[in-house]
């Protein structure tokens, strides 16, 4: 082997060695912490649901919004993963090679809406975080009612307009469904690559079990969107 064939070698080894560990850390990130901030997140809007529903929201977000500790969490334990999580995700899908439309089996159409709803989500993260997080931040007058605070009557009458010619609440039926199908789908292929489901038998079972909690979760962020748009 020559002198210079040695570092060549190395080079490709050292890159292939960060993108491998790059991709781990993208799926890991899918599941924790932001898989299990949005199941926190739809529980959290689901009591929004049912008699006292407002009332159960206002103290719920009130108790995140004046703890002095979540806004840290928030920083670091959420948005700085979401944006690697967000932005990686983006390079993969550049790079990928999409054949739902030669190939039609399952995992290819499934391959393909896990970019699309990642790319959708791009845009509809920073649209819902401006909106519900950022807004009292950036525009507190429009919260001195309030306190400063994000709450029910603010959120149903910001779901009930109309942005970009659109109503809010039809925009938030396709980001809940497609921030759904990406936590399950992904959770699905984290299973796998970490080496948690291994052979047929497992990977279909687990097939089964995160499409049940994707159509639960589902369930819960849709009926919390209905809660608002038509409670009290």
């Amino acid at each position: 082997m020559s002198e210079d064939a040695v570092p060549v070698s190395a080079g490709l080894g050292r890159r292939d060695l960060r993108h491998f560990v790059l991709r781990r850390l993208h799926s890991l990130t899918g599941v924790l912490p932001i898989g299990a901030f949005l199941i926190e997140h739809l529980y959290s809007n689901y009591q929004a649901v049912g008699p006292g529903g407002s009332a159960r929201f206002d103290d719920v977000v009130k108790d995140f919004q004046t703890n002095p500790v979540i806004v840290w969490l928030e920083i670091f334990g959420i948005g700085l993963p979401l944006l690697y999580h967000a932005f990686y995700g983006l390079f993969i899908a550049r790079q990928a090679r999409y054949n739902a439309g030669r190939y039609g089996h399952g995992a290819n159409w499934r391959f393909l809406f896990q970019r699309a709803t990642g790319m959708l989500l791009v845009f509809y993260i920073g649209y819902h975080v401006w909106n519900t997080r950022l807004m009292p931040v950036f525009h507190p007058e429009d919260f001195a009612a309030s306190n400063g605070l994000i709450t029910y009557q603010y959120v149903k009458s910001y779901l009930t307009g109309v942005h970009f010619g659109i109503p809010v609440w039809s925009l938030y039926i396709v980001g809940v469904l497609a921030a759904c199908f990406h936590f399950a789908n992904g959770l699905w292929g984290f299973l796998i690559h970490w080496g948690i489901t291994v052979g047929p038998r497992a990977q279909r079972f687990s097939a089964y079990a995160c499409a049940g909690l994707g159509v639960l979760l589902a369930a819960l962020g849709l009926n919390a969107l209905l809660a608002f748009v038509v409670g009290a």
